[in-house]
């Protein structure tokens, strides 16, 4: 199903209504069905809200349709292009190689602490990209604000970083799902500045919409967009999405990752065993695997362990100390530090046989991150008078309509059994928006069975999704 198609089907729009739409791109898309896998879906909407005058029929239609990267299937009869495909990914990896590195060590600690008993889950790469789409739509001090939370300089800067980080964490190779997709939503009302559309086309792989704000078959629209980039995972979320009569501009971000564990769980040694929760001990299903020689890292106030995934993506696991807790381990910033630090660098690196338990946990979280990002340093855009959207709009539309973020808001939710993890997650902002060789290896007992941290990291060992868990 191409975005057209999407679009004829919840609007009823007719042929005649497509202005301009460019031709739909055929891309294969994922079977969505429960496998053996760690997927992480992440939908983040930037909605620009101001007052505008009611028109228009509520129809949605299609203006550009986005391409994107075509990648290599790994096959065991000929898989030469796909190692050829992969060490080319690497070289691209090496444009943005610790970039990121800032904004982790800001966002996780702000975005995760202060959870008390409840589960949170956040992903850094996702919400990366979707601040560098608002810095592309913002001038001025608004923009300076983000490029300095995003670790750039200028905005071209942050273009190729984007375009490397985009390019290295888009697969659908057989190995590897790791699918991006972004989208404008613009309001029929208004004329928008042509450069800046084109530079998130190009540079961002937006695909670009254009209907009634506030209309139901708009609003409906972009719920199956979202739905359809996310595989169904965000349904109920999706339900809930929409765009008021005041608004001016939507911008839509999504990830979806899966991998395989390298070696899954065996159910059958899963049994229940008590979880010691803030709230009270409570019974939750505890997967147990013995990893053989693998790494395992003792920070200040956590230990940590890696499990691996197909593509050189792993799952980590941080267990605080028992006289220590989440928040403390996320306030010194050791743990997400090591994360950015090569393998073979890294201190108090250990190769053991570790007795891995994990509980089975669904954490789901629903944040508003307004005050995070004013923390953060990103404060202009929040306010009308200050907001600058000089990019997106002609003089005379930005000094009547003064557009401003009012508000964001973040859902995630992440479930991890035997076969693996799936995570789906959406921003909406309402803008008004091997090693070492071990001869007789040490083992240890690795017990999740109070609250932990955990971080999923892709191919490029980029940070796709956090969480703390507080109760599986």
């Amino acid at each position: 199903m191409n975005g057209t198609d999407i679009f004829n089907g919840v609007t009823d729009i007719r042929d005649d209504l497509i202005d301009g739409a460019g031709e739909a791109q055929e891309r294969k898309r994922p079977k969505w069905r429960w496998v053996s896998a760690v997927a992480a879906v992440l939908a983040v909407v930037l909605i620009v809200g101001i007052l505008l005058p009611n028109g228009g029929g509520g129809t949605a239609y299609a203006i550009a349709e986005a391409e994107y990267p075509q990648r290599e299937k790994y096959t065991e009869s000929d898989h030469d292009g796909w190692w050829e495909q992969q060490r080319a990914l690497r070289e691209t990896w090496e444009v943005y190689a610790g970039k990121l590195d800032g904004w982790y060590a800001a966002s996780v600690p702000e975005m995760l602490s202060g959870a008390g008993e409840e589960n949170r889950v956040f992903s850094p790469v996702n919400v990366y990209l979707a601040l560098a789409m608002l810095a592309e739509v913002t001038g001025g001090e608004s923009r300076e604000q983000i490029l300095a939370l995003l670790g750039c300089g200028t905005v071209e800067e942050l273009r190729g970083y984007v375009g490397a980080l985009w390019n290295a964490n888009y697969q659908d190779d057989g190995v590897v799902t790791s699918l991006l997709a972004n989208s404008l939503w613009l309001s029929e009302d208004l004329d928008y500045t042509r450069g800046t559309m084109d530079t998130l086309a190009r540079d961002y792989h937006a695909s670009s919409y254009r209907g009634k704000m506030g209309s139901g078959g708009y609003n409906r629209a972009l719920q199956a967009w979202v739905n359809d980039h996310t595989g169904g995972r965000l349904a109920e979320q999706a339900a809930g999405l929409e765009m008021a009569p005041d608004t001016l501009l939507a911008l839509v971000s999504t990830v979806y990752y899966r991998s395989r564990w390298i070696n899954e769980f065996d159910p059958g040694k899963t049994e229940q065993d008590v979880f010691h929760a803030p709230g009270g001990d409570v019974t939750a299903d505890f997967m147990r695997q013995k990893l053989i020689l693998t790494d395992y890292y003792r920070g200040t106030h956590f230990a940590a362990v890696r499990k691996e995934l197909e593509g050189n993506g792993s799952m980590w696991f941080f267990l605080p100390d028992e006289d220590s807790g989440v928040d403390q381990v996320l306030s010194d910033g050791e743990a997400v530090a090591l994360l950015g630090v090569p393998r073979e660098a890294r201190e108090n690196r250990r190769v053991l046989n570790v007795h891995l338990s994990v509980p089975r946990f669904d954490a789901v979280s629903d944040l508003d991150l307004v005050d995070s990002l004013k923390a953060l340093g990103v404060t202009d855009v929040f306010d009308p008078d200050t907001a600058d959207f000089s990019p997106m709009l002609p003089a005379d539309k930005l000094a009547e309509l003064l557009p401003y973020v009012s508000q964001v808001d973040h859902a995630a939710r992440v479930t991890v059994d035997e076969e693996g993890c799936e995570a789906a997650a959406y921003v909406k902002m309402d803008l008004g928006d091997g090693g070492e060789v071990v001869e007789k290896p040490e083992e240890i007992d690795f017990t999740l069975d109070r609250p932990f941290l955990f971080a999923v990291t892709g191919g490029d060992g980029e940070l796709l999704f956090t969480g703390v868990v507080n109760h599986p």
